[in-house]
């Protein structure tokens, strides 16, 4: 049992967040022995397979399970490592994992790929957009902490914002996209919804989320007359496009900016956009 925390910091105390309705949402490709070395010994050991063990965890997204892919086809994976299933009850869980395990979320959406979930590109958006949230948190009190002193500050104090600006930039084309997709009916809840106030049990994520999706405008144009935008990868893209344009100027005025984060969030951005998705039907070509 272990950890992952909003920092990224991992330890291995036992797992406190319930776990409810696990299913397999994604898998990974990497060496039993790397797992070992990052979440220590596995919560359960299994027989009769070349990895033995199977990985319960923690996540700011929720309760995990890593457990090895025990059929005949490996779903691509690389023959020099092993391919596990990542059980959880939502998509949220997925770039955290990645993270982990990689060091990068750029590659979280190759988990998609022929597993039996109702993932789509849209669920797969909005659990970017919570990593990122929760990132963004996590380096503010993270960075609060750290010396001024260090020639490093500069970098850490900006590192919150860029995160944040990334999860707003990115929730913006989920919105433009799930109101380009709403009902009439869907929308006049939408436009007439009150405003949110945060209390009780409410994470501030919900909150955030909430909120943004209070303040959200749709842009009407002549190709979308009642706006939104049904191109939620075509957005993506763009979002990418442009982070990869501005770059060099970014790298003149505000060379203090942590480029390998913002690096990072292009590729997970290319990678969302470019990767097919299949949700339900992948159950049809899936073979045990």
């Amino acid at each position: 049992m272990a950890r992952i925390h909003a920092d990224l910091t991992i330890d291995r105390d036992p797992c406190t967040v319930p776990a409810y309705r696990l299913t397999v949402h994604g898998h990974i490709h990497v060496h039993g022995s790397d797992l070992r070395a990052l979440f220590g010994a596995p919560a359960r050991e299994l027989r009769g397979h070349a990895e033995t063990g199977m990985w319960v965890l923690d996540t700011p997204a929720g309760r995990v399970h890593l457990a090895p892919r025990r059929v005949r086809n490996p779903l691509g994976c690389d023959a020099s490592a092993s391919c596990w299933l990542i059980l959880a009850a939502r998509d949220d869980v997925l770039p955290w994992i990645y993270k982990a395990v990689t060091g990068s979320t750029a590659t979280f959406p190759a988990g998609a790929r022929r597993h039996f979930s109702e993932s789509t590109l849209e669920t797969f958006t909005a659990a970017y957009v919570g990593y990122l949230y929760l990132r963004a948190a996590a380096e503010q009190d993270w960075s609060l902490q750290q010396d001024r002193t260090d020639p490093r500050y500069t970098t850490w104090r900006r590192r919150p914002e860029q995160l944040h600006h990334a999860a707003r930039e990115v929730l913006a084309v989920l919105h433009h996209y799930q109101w380009s997709h709403a009902t009439e009916a869907q929308r006049q809840a939408w436009t007439t919804m009150g405003r949110p106030v945060q209390g009780g049990s409410q994470s501030g994520l919900d909150h955030w989320l909430e909120s943004s999706r209070w303040l959200y405008s749709p842009i009407k144009t002549s190709q979308h007359p009642h706006g939104g935008n049904p191109n939620l990868a075509g957005m993506l893209r763009d979002l990418a496009d442009t982070s990869r344009e501005h770059r060099p100027t970014l790298r003149e005025i505000n060379p203090h900016l942590d480029f390998d984060l913002r690096d990072e969030h292009e590729q997970t951005l290319r990678t969302l956009a470019g990767t097919p998705i299949p949700g339900l039907d992948a159950l049809a070509a899936f073979t045990r």
